[in-house]
């Protein structure tokens, strides 16, 4: 059901005679649990009995889940950005209103869960608001880097690695002080990540407190803390299973730490989930991706860079960054245990030029952006 605002007036003229009961208000939710979370807004303000109803809708009925968002960057100018998102509880995709001011150049790159940003020579731009729609423009770190961890941690930006020029420590780290507009210089990356610290080698997550980087294809784990400016590790992920050949971690909505392990036999490709303790590391197996997914996925072939990860509330979508795929896998972690797994097809394909996120939105991020746009949200498809 999705209902223009017109028709949401019309039917709001009828709703309205019978809502002065309780019974009113339960037939409300019932009618909002099948309307798209984009037209709840203008449906939370036609009353008071209505912004009610939404509200309760939207705790008890049909639950917002966490957004797929897929974010598009010409490499020629302008330099137009574009961003597609999902609403898993509409099952509908969702053209997003970008800024007038957005960075000029690309590559657009995305490192954990709605972390968006671009670092060239002349600056660095970033924005991690849910839908993404506000931009950030500093100086750049000190030293240029061709493919670095960037991260937000806190109040800090995290940039570490990925550097290239002769002369420079390719493990060199800087944070910016979001509160005190200044770049500090850290204690390098471990030295054992000297080959590896690209961020096309590293699975990322960040908490308000630390950074944690995993190397994909071994699963030594090393975290930072911005605080200290120092690094602590190695821990060894260790799930138990032989033939491990891609490790992907992501930080849900309650700051636990996720492991999405690609494991590779004789026969076929399996996918295992494991949370992951937060002092010791130690992994916990949580399921294991039906076959029929893991074939959504699968392309020409998997490789240790192949996996991407996203993680929000208690969603975790899995996708495969080199086979230009249309197909993401959502893992969700039920309330009394267990996972529910489904998959969706995007309307454009994941190439190695788009950049992936997931965010929880409301009816509060929507307005916000709604208010500031010029743009309209364009119901683009409905899977």
């Amino acid at each position: 059901m999705n209902l223009p605002n017109s028709e949401m007036a019309a039917v709001g003229s009828q709703l309205l005679l019978i809502d002065g009961d309780g019974e009113g208000g339960d037939i409300l939710e019932t009618v909002f649990s099948r309307v798209p979370l984009i037209d709840l807004v203008s449906a939370s303000h036609v009353s008071k009995s209505w912004r009610r109803a939404v509200s309760s809708s939207l705790r008890r009925t049909n639950r917002p889940r966490p957004w797929l968002i897929l974010h598009s960057h010409t490499r020629r100018p302008p330099y137009a950005m574009a961003a597609l998102a999902y609403d898993p509880r509409s099952k509908i995709w969702i053209g997003i209103p970008r800024p007038e001011t957005e960075p000029a150049s690309p590559p657009l790159k995305s490192s954990h869960s709605n972390f968006l940003y671009i670092l060239s020579s002349s600056r660095l731009s970033f924005s991690d608001d849910p839908l993404n729609f506000n931009w950030r423009h500093v100086r750049p770190p000190q030293l240029w880097r061709m493919d670095p961890i960037v991260a937000r941690v806190g109040n800090s930006v995290v940039v570490a690695g990925g550097g290239c020029d002769f002369g420079d420590d390719p493990l060199a780290v800087e944070i910016y002080d979001l509160d005190a507009h200044v770049w500090r210089t850290c204690h390098s990356m471990p030295g054992a990540l000297r080959d590896t610290a690209a961020s096309r080698w590293l699975s990322i997550a960040a908490t308000a407190e630390r950074l944690i980087v995993t190397d994909k294809e071994s699963g030594s784990t090393h975290w930072f803390d911005p605080a200290t400016k120092s690094w602590s590790g190695p821990f060894n992920l260790d799930p138990g299973r032989p033939g491990i050949g891609s490790y992907n971690i992501g930080c849900l909505g309650n700051g636990s730490l996720i492991l999405i392990g690609l494991c590779r036999t004789e026969i076929d490709d399996r996918i295992g989930v494991w949370m992951v303790g937060d002092d010791d590391f130690e992994c916990v197996p949580v399921g294991e991706m039906p076959p029929d997914f893991v074939e959504k996925l699968r392309g020409e072939s998997f490789r240790c860079s192949s996996i991407g990860v996203r993680a929000a509330g208690n969603t975790v979508y899995v996708y495969n960054c080199n086979a230009y795929a249309a197909e993401v896998v959502a893992c969700e972690l039920a309330a009394g245990g267990g996972l529910a797994w489904w998959s969706v097809r995007s309307t454009a394909a994941i190439t190695e030029s788009t950049a992936v996120t997931c965010s929880e939105v409301g009816i509060e991020e929507l307005e916000r952006v709604m208010r500031a746009a010029t743009q309209r949200f364009q119901v683009d498809a409905v899977s």
